[in-house]
């Protein structure tokens, strides 16, 4: 009697395209994951600072606890962690869900181009209002970025 593979082992052997672009978008999400983890552990209070580079223009501790680090009454970090975890579950239900793969694709897709565009607002914030760098955030957005490649191939027709 043949055994009856599981869902997990189904998603790990698909060699599709299309899966190896959500692995791609789901291994910058779990990138992002451990970034804005130390990020929200810091405006959590659990850290009181982060190493940063040198310099005066690089501050974490003022980037992450200023107003701009606010969105809808909680730090962003938390929120961005959510953002990553969504991403990842969306990958892998784009893989495993075949027929509805499509709808999550594009689902997938609008969440990646949304957290980009978040990224890109935050950055320039940054730079132009509280003239300070976060060398997380600024990682963060480099991880945001380079998730736009892969879902554009997979949502593309």
């Amino acid at each position: 009697m043949k055994k009856k593979k599981s869902v997990i082992d189904k998603v790990r052997k698909d060699k599709s395209t299309k899966t190896a672009y959500r692995r791609s978008i789901a291994a910058s999400a779990a990138a992002g994951l451990v970034d804005f983890s130390l990020i929200s552990l810091l405006q959590l209070g659990y850290f009181r600072k982060l190493p940063d580079f040198p310099g005066k223009v690089f501050n974490t501790v003022k980037v992450n606890t200023s107003k701009d680090a606010v969105m809808l009454g909680m730090p962003d970090g938390v929120i961005s962690l959510g953002g990553y975890a969504v991403t990842m579950l969306l990958a892998v239900a784009g893989a495993r869900f075949k027929k509805r793969s499509r709808v999550l694709d594009l689902v997938l897709g609008a969440v990646v181009l949304g957290q980009a565009a978040g990224a890109a607002q935050y950055l320039y914030k940054m730079a132009f209002v509280q003239k300070r760098i976060c060398v997380y955030c600024v990682a963060g957005a480099v991880i945001n970025f380079a998730s736009l490649k892969p879902a554009y191939h997979l949502i593309r027709k």
